[in-house]
């Protein structure tokens, strides 16, 4: 087993917002962490590198006790994405370069420079590689974001909604995209998601959240239109299209 998280709580102040939270998830895996606004994705995923502290739990990436860490040490092995990010001046090469800074003692080396230009290649970026960020659309601002989470050199990537405010094929080319990844590398990912078509199409394992508490933690394969409306508090139907299984909602008024 990989990553091996038990018993995570936190609260803001006397309000708790994640409530014993604990799952296991291996190598080459993409879980979707599923919940209505509020749930307590967004916490959970920063609690996991000790962005915020959580108050009990453990965090274990392959026996070594994440939590116990510095931030530099967890960097080496965790890479974060968060929900919003701001514009920056730098170059696409430079803000990828950024990721390697848990690595870097005094300068970049040669071999960080050689990461940065392998993983442009790797994502097709690097015709955007002299392009300032802030020139960027939304979706090549997400991929970039990607690239520097990659050249951290994780061996698990926490996405907190990586698709938010992209159009379509934008969101589809950049969950593809961490699939890929993740597969190819042999990395897990802890990915907060919305769409739960998104989620259908490119997670295995579902953590469904309900009152900042664990509600299922399944396989894809497992779920339910009645574990769904448990959670959402709408009634669905699950079809499968194409090899494909979809929800579609099934809202009276």
């Amino acid at each position: 087993m990989m990553l091996s998280v038990a018993g995570i709580e936190f609260s803001y102040n006397s309000h708790q917002v994640v409530k014993d939270i604990g799952f296991q998830l291996d190598k080459g895996e993409v879980l979707g962490v599923l919940g209505v606004n509020g749930a307590g994705k967004s916490t959970l995923l920063k609690c996991l590198n000790k962005v915020l502290n959580p108050q009990k739990g453990s965090v274990f990436l392959n026996h070594e006790e994440i939590l116990n860490m510095k931030g530099t040490e967890i960097a080496k092995r965790m890479a974060y994405m968060p929900q919003k990010y701001y514009e920056e001046s730098l170059t696409v090469f430079d803000a990828v370069l950024l990721g390697r800074k848990p690595h870097i003692s005094w300068s970049a080396t040669d071999k960080d420079f050689q990461i940065v230009e392998e993983i442009l290649t790797s994502m097709n970026l690097e015709s955007f590689a002299l392009r300032p960020v802030n020139s960027l659309s939304g979706g090549e601002m997400q991929k970039v974001l990607i690239a520097r989470a990659l050249a951290q050199e994780p061996k698990v990537l926490l996405l907190d909604e990586p698709t938010s405010n992209l159009d379509v094929r934008n969101q589809f080319e950049v969950m593809a995209m961490i699939r890929r990844i993740v597969k190819e590398r042999e990395l897990s990912a802890v990915v907060s998601i919305h769409d739960l078509n998104l989620a259908f199409h490119f997670a295995d394992i579902f953590l469904m959240m309900k009152h900042h508490r664990v509600y299922r933690f399944i396989q894809k394969k497992d779920a339910t239109p009645e574990m769904i409306r448990e959670v959402y508090n709408i009634d669905v139907s699950i079809a499968e299209i194409e090899g494909h299984q979809v929800v579609v909602p099934l809202y009276r008024e």
